[in-house]
């Protein structure tokens, strides 16, 4: 099972390593929700992936937002990071966390 966690804001979280002996092979994916002028896809929640540096908290760059168009009745937050970070491991050849 994959550590889910929920950060100072609320938001669910996974950080996993991609390549541990590097310190830019860490990333963090998270579901974030936006409202009004930042919602620009008019979904309310997005998947958001950026690479982190576990040894510099809030050194990284910059992320990427995916707008979630499916209702969170039928994939959760959580189903939704654990299926993104599952697929990305999976396509790059990286350990599951």
């Amino acid at each position: 099972m994959i550590e889910i966690q929920t950060d100072t804001l609320g938001q669910r979280y996974i950080e996993w390593a991609q390549n541990g002996n590097i310190p830019d092979g860490y990333k963090r994916a998270w579901i974030q929700r936006k409202t009004g002028d930042k919602d620009w896809a008019g979904t309310g929640r997005y998947l958001n992936v950026v690479r982190i540096d576990p040894n510099r908290p809030g050194i990284g760059g910059n992320p990427t937002d995916f707008p979630i168009f499916l209702p969170e009745h039928v994939l959760t937050d959580d189903q939704i990071l654990e299926a993104f970070v599952a697929a990305v491991c999976a396509v790059t050849g990286c350990r599951l966390p």
